[in-house]
């Protein structure tokens, strides 16, 4: 009996200093379990974060802190133990983010153990085999993504869509929730997991175009959702244009690697002015230093939202009850009756929680009885994006949607489905047809213009479509095994719709490809050639004769003149030496005297027809201009002559008009551009000539043939034209201009005709302002 009461006494004492050790381990601060499924927390980067900071960033009005706890899920069995142990730690409150494999069970376990049991999932989830019935210490909080939803239908029925694709990945949790998207709505619809490989991606829009789905409903993270709309861009269906919606929990939409023109219905979730600078403030407190209004993502604004409710819920029952007391010491392996105070304090924080209502980022926080659900009463916006070459054009706000008004469009949602996109090729290095300049927006995407490309855009505004461009190096030709290359191989095996540039009409591009009517008549093929250059020259008489025998003609003028000059002033006998004897001259002149002034006039006018005049009379001198005349009779002579002759020859040079002109002179080289028509034409002939020859020579040598017929086939003439086999002969020696503009280089260094289509001198003219 003594021994009893002892232990009577000593017992408190040792129950005592447990609670005492307990609770200097144990925190005193309220705590929140945050379970977290880890494809939540693989997209949204910041939620952790979030929830992490809140006990450090966040701080009541009546000066009290909370601290959340945030547990990512693995497995479940790992996730369990984790949750247990923090519950054994001590917990009043617990947020399950997590699965449907999962919330059943933690709620089980904060109904057991009397902690609060929020619940931000789907409500569907209660029917994996839970019981869907509800306590009054578990409160459930509507997710983003389950409001957000509620857009298609309205969407689909405004717009009485049928035929639908709701292209997903994991970020709404389609895939663990019930299809209910389109439930009570009478279309027909086909889940797809979106996939951002560029083949999956063209398998699965082909496989959607062969069942008639006119509209996509990509629901998706953006990232995801610009990588599909990237491969779809570029793998785009021939006259296949559905009607694109994208609902995504980011605030914008980027397609840079887009290479057509595109359009796509973005719908994003509406940020209130007041709440979301509070946001932005606290994620850049240690979160996100880049944290801006266009990067706000659905998820994480909840986070922050819901952490401020609780906060506010602890702070108020703190307040009504002195304290706030976390369960501590659970078990959830042995478990025990919870305490009624516990449950009351439970039943407080949810009571509060249902009839408080806070300004979120997103709308207004509160309760909704008909959803019996905390939600947001958020607002979303439908804005139609234009993208043009990876850069975005223009964005327009179409429609506004509320949970209590429904779709409220300002503009029609769905366009013109008939509107098409083609897929064109042409053939660069062919001005002025085609002109291809690097990309001036720093996508990386190239720019076309000319002639063509000019037409083709023409076309498109007037008949209302789209299309993506892009190049190959040739036109196309088909090789001996009947196999094509260049733009004529990206029509047959479809990669393209349509080939843009100056392609020629040939026989055996009929017969696999179908042609437009000629829209230019200038067919046939042009000689291009240097223009001739006239010397209109005032000394066009001296070119008769070389620079040389003008020398030489000045020079003997010049020595004659000496000669005579020093002669008449040497001999005796002249009149220059014999003043002093009386002159008997015609009239009583004066005798000449030969100065070198007067023997240069002598010379001079000895080669005219008026003559020299009076000869010197010393017989020497009249030997020297007898010798001069004879000179200059032979230099009058031949000067007419190769005068005449010269302006004869100039007359007879015709000028090149023909390719029979071509062919009879060898001044000028001339061929076709490598690869061109106009060469395979020429090649062509060359080989029906040799053909016909063969055929001739092989008649000729016949041995079985008669005697008549053999000599029938002898003749003294060739029979069969070899025109086109010399030219291509002399083609092949003057070697083919690998394009236009080298042949044009050529044909301005001189000497070289280029032979080509007509329409592409023509035009080249044209834009050069020559025509």
């Amino acid at each position: 009996m003594w021994l009893f009461l002892k232990l009577r006494c000593i017992y408190p004492v040792l129950i005592l200093g447990f609670l005492s050790v307990a609770t200097q381990s144990t925190p005193t601060h309220p705590v929140v379990a945050v379970v977290i499924s880890k494809t939540t927390a693989d997209y949204n980067s910041n939620l952790v974060a979030i929830f992490d900071k809140v006990y450090k960033n966040l701080k009541m009005e009546n000066g009290s802190r909370v601290e959340f706890k945030p547990i990512v899920t693995t497995n479940v069995s790992h996730t369990m133990d984790t949750v247990c142990t923090t519950l054994e730690s001590g917990v009043s409150i617990l947020i399950d983010m997590s699965t449907p494999q999962l919330s059943n069970l933690l709620k089980s376990v904060c109904v057991t153990f009397g902690v609060t049991y929020v619940s931000v999932l789907d409500r569907s989830y209660y029917g994996f085999g839970g019981n869907g019935q509800e306590s009054e210490i578990d409160v459930s909080v509507a997710p983003v993504s389950m409001q957000m939803l509620k857009i298609v239908a309205d969407i689909a029925r405004a717009e009485e869509l049928n035929d639908i694709a709701i292209i997903y990945d994991d970020t709404f949790d389609i895939q663990n929730t019930p299809r209910h998207v389109l439930t009570n709505v009478a279309a027909q619809h086909v889940h797809v997991k979106l996939e951002t490989n560029a083949d999956l991606v063209e398998e699965t829009v082909n496989t959607l175009e062969s069942i008639g789905i006119k509209s996509f409903f990509i629901i998706a993270g953006r990232l995801n959702a610009e990588a599909f709309f990237t491969a779809y861009s570029k793998t785009s269906i021939l006259n296949f244009s559905p009607n694109i919606f994208v609902l995504t929990k980011d605030s914008k939409l980027n397609c840079g690697q887009c290479r057509l023109m595109a359009n796509v219905l973005l719908i994003t979730a509406k940020s209130r002015v007041d709440a979301r600078r509070h946001f932005i403030d606290y994620m850049r407190n240690g979160i996100d230093n880049d944290a801006e209004v266009d990067n706000i993502k659905a998820d994480e604004a909840m986070a922050f939202d819901i952490a401020r409710l609780i906060s506010r819920a602890v702070a108020k029952v703190s307040y009504d009850h002195g304290e706030f007391i976390n369960i501590k010491g659970v078990d959830c392996k042995n478990p025990a009756d919870t305490l009624n105070s516990n449950n009351t304090q439970a039943q407080d924080v949810v009571s509060y929680m249902k009839q408080a209502s806070t300004s979120g980022v997103l709308g207004t926080f509160s309760w909704d009885e008909t959803e019996n659900s905390i939600i947001y009463q958020m607002s979303l916006t439908v804005s139609r994006l234009r993208f043009s070459m990876g850069m975005l054009q223009n964005r327009v706000l179409v429609a506004n949607w509320t949970k209590a008004d429904g779709l409220q469009k300002t503009a029609p949602l769905v366009t013109n489905t008939g509107r098409k996109n083609y897929r064109v090729v042409t053939v660069t290095g062919m001005p002025p047809f085609v002109y291809k300049y690097e990309s001036a927006n720093g996508t990386g995407q190239p720019m076309y213009d000319g002639y063509c490309i000019q037409m083709l855009q023409s076309l498109a505004e007037e008949m209302d479509f789209d299309y993506t461009i892009y190049d190959v190096e040739t036109v196309g030709s088909m090789d001996e095994d009947g196999n094509w290359d260049g733009a004529i191989k990206e029509l047959l095996e479809g990669r393209a719709d349509i080939a843009v540039g100056p392609i020629s009409v040939m026989a055996e591009r009929e017969n696999v490809i179908d042609f437009t009517v000629p829209y230019y008549d200038l067919v046939g093929l042009t000689i291009l050639m240097k223009k001739p250059e006239f010397d209109y020259s005032l000394v066009k008489f001296l070119s008769v004769m070389d620079e040389e025998v003008w020398g030489c003609i000045i020079g003997a003028f010049v020595l004659f003149s000496g000669l005579i000059s020093v002669f008449d002033k040497l001999s005796p006998f002249s009149n220059q030496n014999r003043k002093s004897e009386p002159w008997q001259g015609v009239n009583g002149a004066e005798p000449r005297i030969f100065t070198l002034k007067e023997s240069i006039w002598f010379c001079m006018m000895s080669l005219t027809p008026q003559g020299g005049g009076e000869t010197p009379r010393a017989l020497s001198g009249r030997l020297i201009a007898a010798t001069w005349w004879l000179f200059g009779f032979i230099i009058i002579a031949t000067y007419t002559a190769n005068l005449a002759a010269f302006l004869t020859v100039s007359r007879l040079e015709t000028p090149i008009e023909s390719l029979d002109d071509l062919s009879k002179q060898f001044k000028v080289q001339y061929a076709p551009e490598n690869g061109s028509v106009a060469m395979t034409y020429f090649q062509r002939m060359a080989q029906i000539e040799y053909r016909f020859y063969e055929i001739w020579k092989n008649m000729s040598l016949d041995e079985s043939l008669g005697a008549v017929e053999r000599a029938k086939l002898a003749v003294w003439d060739y029979p069969v034209s070899d025109k086109y086999t010399k030219l291509w002969s002399i083609m092949k020696t003057s070697g083919f201009p690998d394009n236009a503009k080298a042949a044009v280089e050529r044909v301005l260094e001189g000497n070289f005709a280029f032979i080509c289509k007509t329409i592409i001198v023509v035009i080249g003219l044209v834009y050069a302002g020559r025509y």
